[in-house]
């Protein structure tokens, strides 16, 4: 049996796992990005996105086979090249996953294009085999980020608004006693409910700005059908700790030894919405958000 202070230990711990902050050791780098920019050493007509493609990304690195569309970032025009640039996710990060995007505007350190310009690593140095770049084509790149890594208009970029998260759930019956641990075959299936009774909800909601509390539309819909949705019954959640959400429901809304799918929607206060599992989302984890009623 699990217990209530279960589900909010793993909160808790959920919480401070992905608080945590990675150091990286910057000693190996050529380049102190922290200090600031030499002008002297930067024309400030290249250390704009337009120079910066012109004579850095489209001649350097938007080769074939490489960064010429066949994979990102995408160089071959200015515009895709500030789009998978500025805040762009990063997908190969360092050992420590220390950087978050590709280019953090008005700070170099945190950009992760800098870093794979200046440190030979198990990544390697870019451009890959080839020449290194200049101190000077560094010096532009690193004060183009610096000044707020401005778009072709010479505008400051939004901050993009990351739609809210649903981390996972826990089930248990009004015992407080964790149920969603008893499924017809393993983590990826149904978990089997008792008809006519009472159950709890418990799901895990984080959003990059807005409090769980404050978090809008938050509804539990229930279909029968995993891959057309038409939902026949809904029940809403409501905030129960920090950013754990509870939601209680009674089985006899659903039809016995019949498979229920459900899907949790949450719209934070920027118009982010997200949907869980979603239309796209692949059929194992649509079979982990399901109950049976035996």
């Amino acid at each position: 049996m699990m217990k209530f202070r279960n589900i909010v230990g793993l909160g808790v711990l959920l919480i401070l796992l992905f608080a945590c902050e990675h150091k990286r050791d910057e000693s190996e780098n050529p380049f102190d990005v922290n200090e600031e920019v030499d002008t002297s050493k930067v024309k400030l007509k290249d250390a704009t996105i337009e120079g910066l493609h012109q004579n850095v990304f489209s001649v350097r690195c938007a080769n074939p086979t490489c960064h010429d569309g066949s994979f990102e970032p995408d160089f071959r025009t200015v515009q895709s090249t500030y789009s998978s640039l500025v805040y762009h996710p990063v997908t190969k990060n360092d050992d420590q996953g220390s950087f978050t995007y590709r280019v953090v505007p008005g700070n170099a350190d945190e950009s992760w294009i800098m870093r794979r310009v200046t440190v030979e690593d198990v990544l390697g140095r870019m451009p890959l085999y080839a020449e290194p770049l200049t101190t000077q084509e560094i010096e532009a790149l690193k004060y183009w980020i610096n000044d707020g890594a401005r778009d072709m208009q010479g505008n400051l970029p939004d901050l993009p608004n990351v739609q809210p998260a649903v981390h996972g759930y826990q089930i248990q019956d009004l015992q407080q006693n964790r149920v969603d641990t008893i499924r017809v075959n393993g983590w990826g299936s149904a978990v089997i409910l008792q008809a006519n009774t009472d159950y709890d909800y418990y799901f895990y909601i984080t959003d990059d700005n807005t409090l769980t509390e404050n978090l809008q539309n938050q509804k539990i819909e229930f279909s029968y059908d995993r891959d057309n949705w038409t939902p026949f019954h809904q029940i809403t959640p409501t905030k129960l700790w920090t950013d754990i959400t509870k939601a209680t429901f009674n089985t006899s809304a659903f039809q016995a030894n019949t498979t229920v799918y459900l899907r949790y929607f949450v719209e934070d206060d920027q118009g982010g919405k997200t949907e869980t599992p979603e239309d796209g989302s692949p059929y194992w984890l649509k079979d982990n958000y399901s109950i049976i009623v035996q």
